[in-house]
C-alpha cells in the first residue's frame, strides 16, 4: 500500500523516488510494483529505456477491494454451509495416537482447535490452570472458545489455584466456566479435550504447546481431574 500511495503523491515516477518516499529497499520495490501492475493498480511507459510508473485512480483500488470482499463473503458462506462436513473429514484423517509441538500464538490456536474438534457433542473440556488467565490475548481467545464450545453444548470445567479465584470469577464465570479451586500448584497449564492432552509452556518470546493424542492418557487425566 505504501508504494501505491507514494505513486499517487509522486505522479509519474521512476523507481528511485518511489523507494525514497515509500522507504523500502530496491529489491522489494520491483516485486511490489509487478504485483500492483498485475492488479491493474499501476501502469508504466518507457522513456528512453527507462520505466516511468503511474498509479491508477483510487476508484480502481476501491473496486478491487469490493470484488475481493465479495469473493471472501462467498468463501465464508460456502464454509459456513459445509463446516460440519469439513470437520468430519478432518476427524477421519487425524492419527489415532501421536505427539506434536506448536510454537507461537497462531499455532497455539491451531492446537486448541484440533483438540476441540475431537470432543463429541455434549462432551467435556477440562483444564488445569497455573495462572496465565490474565493474559490479554488469552482472555479474548478463551471468550471466543467458550462461544464455540457452547454451540456444541460442551461444558467447560477447570481447576485453578486458590489465588486465581477472583480472576476466574471476574472474567470467565460469565462464559459458563465451571471452576474448582485447590491449594495444589500444577506444573503446567494442561487441557484435556477428547483424546488430546495439551501441555502449555509460556515462554517470554512465544508460547509452546505440546499436543499429545492418546485415549488412555486423556482418560487418566480425566480421572485425576474428577478426583480433586
Amino acid at each position: 500500500m505504501s508504494v501505491y500511495v507514494s505513486l499517487l503523491q509522486l505522479g509519474s515516477s521512476t523507481v528511485g523516488p518511489i523507494i525514497d518516499r515509500a522507504k523500502i529497499s530496491s529489491s522489494k520495490v520491483y516485486v511490489i510494483l509487478e504485483k500492483l501492475i498485475d492488479k491493474g493498480l499501476v501502469s508504466y511507459i518507457l522513456k528512453e529505456r527507462t520505466k516511468y510508473f503511474q498509479a491508477a485512480p483510487p476508484v480502481v483500488l476501491k473496486e478491487l477491494l469490493e470484488t475481493k470482499t465479495k469473493e471472501i463473503e462467498k468463501i465464508k458462506k460456502d464454509l459456513d454451509e459445509n463446516i460440519s462436513k469439513i470437520e468430519e473429514i478432518q476427524k477421519q484423517k487425524l492419527p489415532s495416537e501421536g505427539a506434536r509441538i506448536y510454537r507461537g500464538y497462531k499455532a497455539l490456536k491451531a492446537a486448541w482447535h484440533e483438540a476441540v474438534l475431537s470432543i463429541e457433542d455434549k462432551g467435556e473440556y477440562l483444564f488445569f490452570s497455573v495462572g496465565y488467565g490474565d493474559d490479554a490475548y488469552l482472555k479474548r481467545f478463551f471468550e471466543k472458545l467458550a462461544r464455540e464450545l457452547k454451540k456444541k453444548k460442551i461444558s467447560i470445567k477447570g481447576i485453578a489455584h486458590n489465588s486465581e479465584k477472583k480472576l476466574y470469577q471476574k472474567y470467565y464465570q460469565k462464559f459458563g466456566y465451571k471452576m474448582k479451586y485447590t491449594e495444589i500448584k500444577f506444573p503446567a497449564d494442561t487441557t484435556v479435550a477428547g483424546d488430546f492432552v495439551l501441555v502449555f509452556v509460556w515462554d517470554k518470546k512465544e508460547p509452546v504447546v505440546y499436543s499429545l493424542k492418546s485415549h488412555v492418557l486423556a482418560e487418566s487425566y480425566r480421572t485425576f481431574f474428577r478426583s480433586l
